[in-house]
């Protein structure tokens, strides 16, 4: 949503920022603005001393957000900002109205997350197949009903993108104990042949074989993907390799590595590459994310710490919890290992004893 006291002038700086920063965030983890930030692990200068001295403050306990993980709670001890980035599948059709709509599941999701005050900032890869609480809202976007069934049908539910959207942050909220989330970028799947093409091609050495879809495709030999080849090396598992969405999850992270290699060329060579990109994918995109906030820490993100790119441990097996009488892969993440993700993403301090 953008900020309307933005003017004219820097609303259009900032919808090409967004461009740069979302995309490169959802799609390169963040590999851009690591780049123009020279070195993002280098520590803002008394960054410590400033987290030391707010700890030694008295704390009133009653006045913090409140956040529960693995049986312990938690209080936020001041605000960040979150935003999840959402790629959806082929499915469902979301050009339909009212009852003719059905949403697209959530094929890749990452959660960014900056901490102003312990100037820091962090990723979260989430899987797909993640057990979780999902609301099962209709297409009036209503609806008490949950179940619990795997993270990427909660786009699935709602009359329309936006509403899929907010469901599928109060379903990750609600698996990472209750954290906010302050804003979405949604990009469809369908259009990473469109974001390869802006780059002239992304090249990576096949970590599975796709030669079923493409003889080219082998494993082991490094190519420069196509635009097609490019979506099925991001988005088929089924015939490939494992078949695990944790592999897929990995060659994503893979073709978003590259992929930065690629734009901070681009970026280097035409100071207009921005504004191309945003072209070419404004059909394609929706999001709610405050302009301003942004801008902000694009312009401060080379006085942050990179937490780097996270991802939860747990367990796969099939199931058929979905109800839809066939057995699909359910990944049960770990309690413990969503406990240290979330505490080093978010500064959490736990419930003292006198309030238990």
């Amino acid at each position: 949503m953008e900020d309307k006291r933005v003017g004219k002038s820097n609303r259009s700086k900032a919808i090409c920022i967004t461009v740069i920063v979302l995309l490169c965030i959802g799609l390169t983890g963040l590999f851009l603005m690591e780049y123009r930030s020279g070195n993002t692990n280098r520590k803002q200068k008394g960054s410590k001393n400033r987290t030391a001295e707010q700890t030694e403050q008295p704390i009133d306990w009653d006045s913090l957000q409140k956040v529960k993980l693995n049986h312990h709670k938690y209080g936020l001890l001041h605000k960040v900002t979150s935003w999840l980035i959402i790629g959806t599948d082929v499915s469902g059709n979301q050009d339909g109205i009212g009852e003719d709509y059905q949403g697209a599941m959530a094929d890749f999701m990452l959660l960014v997350v900056f901490d102003e005050e312990n100037h820091s900032y962090g990723m979260l890869q989430l899987n797909r197949d993640t057990m979780t609480e999902i609301h099962l809202l209709d297409n009036k976007g209503e609806g008490e009903a949950t179940a619990d069934i795997q993270l990427c049908t909660a786009h699935w539910y709602g009359g329309n993108r936006q509403q899929g959207c907010e469901n599928t942050i109060t379903a990750v909220s609600h698996l990472l104990g209750g954290v906010p989330i302050d804003g979405y970028y949604e990009l469809p799947m369908k259009a990473i042949p469109v974001l390869n093409k802006q780059v002239g091609g992304v090249t990576v050495t096949l970590e599975d074989d796709f030669s079923s879809v493409d003889a080219a495709m082998v494993k082991g030999k490094t190519i420069t993907l196509s635009d097609s080849q490019a979506f099925h090396y991001i988005h088929d598992r089924y015939g490939v390799g494992d078949e695990e969405n944790t592999s897929r999850m990995r060659r994503q992270r893979q073709y978003m590595s590259a992929f930065a290699d690629k734009a901070k060329q681009k970026t280097a060579e035409d100071n207009q590459f921005a504004a191309t990109l945003l072209n070419a994918l404004d059909s394609y995109a929706i999001s709610e994310i405050n302009q301003n906030d942004l801008m902000h820490y694009l312009d401060t993100i080379n006085e942050y710490q990179s937490q780097g790119m996270l991802t939860i441990d747990g367990k796969l097996k099939l199931g058929k919890a979905l109800g839809d009488g066939l057995e699909h892969r359910e990944f049960y993440a770990d309690a413990a290992s969503i406990e240290q993700i979330v505490k080093k993403l978010y500064p959490l301090m736990e419930q003292p004893k006198t309030n238990k």
